[in-house]
């Protein structure tokens, strides 16, 4: 399989480009008979009608993950003479011949043809839909030919045209979607075949799946791909189609023609390592994403509806929840310090991905249940009016925000500050967006668009839910730290007790002394900062540290009562503090997890697992708990560090108009690439809080759906979708 360039034979097969030998018909459509030049080495297919330049065409879900893509190789818009390209090598003997027998079927049922491209990266074009255009054009291919490429490296890929021959949109539209299936887990062959079946069923007349229902509900895109972070979860990310459609160990046919079984046990054994452990972390994002967005969507429904009628879907919410903490526990296992074999990444990996997957089949089963009782397309009028008096509330409250954290500042350090010193700015963008799309969403209203006014009002639900968190998050900072100030009094007064007790027990001990040292240098800084000289919050800490890590010293001096009498109120304060961080942190990354990568989440998630391990242990051991609790502090600490870190480069490497480029984990930042620009001019608060509009708009949303990973902008991402540039109502 090659790479041609457009002076090709298939690269002639327009008007005036029949090779000698050939005629062309009136029309412009070749002879078969008289151009037998140009046919495929393992087809004959007539081009019926004309020679077509490939319209705008169907993208998933514009700019994924990007997770540490790194320079994948370039490779521009080729001419294509085989079916089958893979210049990204990703296919085996045997999957290609597969593929093969897929396209051959298509041909031999139907007048379409379908051209498959992997490379590693999409370059010499603004995006996927541009460059697979662009490989059309050179291939000068016809009415009823269709390229799926896909980008293997950077996760992205395009189906173009947006229409073919008889096949309409919708039904372009569904057939993406199956394929986006197949190649988040992993299968490239599968994406092919799944292409040449769905193509093949709606030029024969028969139901493409996915296609036809409607857009009304904010249930109905989760097989759309929503990206909102505010966000609602792309369930399809863990369930591949294809294979939901057919029997688990299908046997397919290797180079030697032997019986190869797809059983769960091997199901990610083709994947390398590294790539495993990396779909891990994705999957931990997108399903974090949608529990995140799934709760605040259920909480929108209870309050509409009451707690009665969705009493099901919390239970599904708590158990995902539940499963989810389970999957992050997991993965800090692989972050932590301690070598990895390779054994367990992969174990380990592909355990967090089935888990994903499982929790999300979970939600998916209470699609439609949730669509049906919000009904949001039949008063969407009503919804539009109620979020223009809610936004008009909240941003009454934009102005006092900015006036307390003005107040706290003159008190506290900026340090202790820092998960809430962008709440007021990052409310009023989200406010002026929640403006336009109102706007937007009242003309499509006009227009007799409801099922589109209904992407706008989503959006602005979305984004209103965010504001509300983000400036509650300001409110409960003061009382946080007021709170600061009573717990350092009594945590000074406690650890001179310790201080006093060291003295007495044990002057000179050689395990005792240096603790004594750092604990009296803690209570010096306790002091600083309640005199406005330092930060509370990290004094507070060190306190707590100090005085457990000294208390530890004495503990066999001292008897175990006393030991566990200390203990436990150590442990009253440091759950406390701990909850509060939790909390914080959690509202920092659900209003800003457009850009939060997968270290911080695991971080966050391992410290509340610790919070709520600490409390059952508090009653039988005061000791345990902790101890349990000050590690869940330190990983708290370092989650609201990464994140803060994930933020700031996404900030600095798109700024809030334009969306976020590629980023990476840890260090690098974790950023996605926004883009509802072509709809809503300046989308930066939405991206940044993972409500991408477009895809909204392609009617993404509701209980477990969407996927704050991707948006609208340049081609399609197969980890988390949404229909991309280059789709419907103007190009998305």
């Amino acid at each position: 399989m090659t790479l041609l360039d457009p002076t090709t034979e298939l690269g002639r097969r327009a008007v005036g480009t029949c090779p000698v030998g050939g005629t062309r018909n009136p029309g412009g459509a070749r002879s078969v008979a008289t151009c037998a030049g140009v046919r495929k080495d393992r087809r004959v297919r007539a081009l019926r009608g004309r020679v077509v330049t490939v319209g705008a065409g169907v993208a998933l879900g514009a700019s994924l993950l990007m997770a540490g893509a790194g320079a994948a190789a370039a490779v521009p818009p080729p001419a294509l003479r085989e079916d089958v390209t893979d210049e990204s090598g990703v296919l085996s003997a045997g999957e290609e011949a597969e593929v093969q027998a897929a396209l051959d079927q298509l041909a031999a049922q139907t007048d379409y043809q379908l051209y498959v491209v992997y490379v590693p990266e999409f370059t010499g074009a603004a995006g996927g839909t541009e460059w697979a255009q662009a490989a059309a054009e050179a291939s000068q291919l016809g009415a009823d030919d269709v390229v799926l490429a896909v980008a293997t490296e950077t996760e992205r890929y395009a189906l173009v045209p947006e229409s073919a021959g008889a096949i309409t949109a919708e039904e372009m539209q569904a057939i993406a979607r199956s394929a986006e299936d197949d190649l988040r887990a992993g299968d490239w062959a599968g994406a092919a075949v799944t292409t040449a079946e769905g193509v093949e069923a709606a030029a024969t007349g028969n139901a493409v799946p996915g296609a036809g229902g409607g857009g009304g509900g904010f249930m109905t895109a989760l097989l759309v791909g929503l990206v909102v972070i505010g966000g609602i979860f792309l369930l399809t990310t863990f369930t591949s189609r294809r294979r939901k459609q057919q029997p688990a160990g299908r046997p397919l046919q290797d180079t030697a023609g032997a019986t190869r079984v797809a059983s769960t046990a091997d199901e990610f054994h083709q994947l390398p390592t590294a790539e495993l452990d990396r779909r891990s972390a994705q999957a931990l994002v997108r399903l974090d994403d949608a529990l995140r967005s799934s709760e605040e969507e259920l909480g929108f429904a209870q309050a509409q509806f009451g707690a009665a009628s969705t009493r099901e879907f919390e239970t599904v919410l708590v158990d995902g929840k539940q499963r989810l903490t389970e999957a992050f526990r997991l993965r800090q296992t692989l972050d932590d310090d301690i070598p990895d074999t390779e054994e367990h990444v992969r174990g380990t990996s592909a355990a967090i991905l089935r888990l994903c997957r499982e929790i999300g089949q979970r939600l998916d089963e209470q699609k439609e249940a949730f669509d049906q009782l919000r009904a949001i397309e039949e008063r969407v009028d009503d919804a539009l009016d109620a979020h223009e008096r809610e936004a008009a509330t909240l941003r009454a409250r934009v102005a006092p925000a900015r006036a307390a954290l003005s107040a706290l500042a003159a008190r506290y350090p900026a340090s202790a500050l820092t998960s809430v010193a962008g709440n007021p700015d990052q409310a009023e963008l989200l406010l002026g967006e929640v403006g336009t799309a109102l706007a937007e969403g009242r003309q499509r209203v006009a227009a007799g668009e409801r099922s589109t006014a209904v992407g706008y009002a989503r959006a602005a639900e979305e984004a209103l839910g965010q504001v509300r968190r983000l400036l509650d998050a300001v409110d409960t900072a003061g009382e946080d730290l007021a709170a600061v100030g009573v717990r350092l009094e009594n945590a000074v007064a406690s650890i001179t007790s310790d201080l006093s007790d060291a003295a007495r027990l044990a002057r000179g001990n050689a395990q005792v002394e240096p603790r004594a040292i750092e604990a009296r240098e803690a209570v010096a800084a306790a002091s600083a900062a309640r005199s406005g000289q330092g930060d509370p919050l990290a004094a507070l800490r060190r306190i707590t540290a100090a005085e457990a890590a000294i208390d530890e010293a004495l503990a066999p001096m001292r008897q175990q009562a006393e030991r566990s009498r200390r203990a436990q109120a150590l442990l009253d304060d440091t759950l406390g503090r701990l909850e509060s961080a939790v909390r914080a942190t959690a509202d920092y990354v659900s209003t800003r997890r457009g850009a939060v990568g997968p270290q911080a989440r695991t971080r966050l998630a391992e410290a509340d697992r610790l919070r709520m391990r600490a409390a059952d242990q508090r009653a039988t051991d005061p000791e345990a708990a902790l101890a349990t609790a000050q590690q869940g502090e330190q990983l708290v600490a370092e989650a609201q560090r990464l994140a803060q870190v994930d933020v700031e480069n996404a900030e600095q490497m798109a700024g809030y108009g334009g969306g976020y480029g590629p980023g990476g984990y840890g260090g690098r930042g974790y950023a996605r690439r926004g883009g509802a620009g072509d709809m809503v001019s300046g989308v930066g608060g939405m991206v940044l809080g993972g409500i991408l509009l477009d895809s909204i708009l392609r009617g993404g949303g509701g209980f477990g759906g969407g996927g704050g990973w991707g948006g609208g902008g340049d081609g399609g991402g197969f980890d988390g979708g949404g229909f991309g540039d280059g789709g419907f109502d103007g190009g998305f």
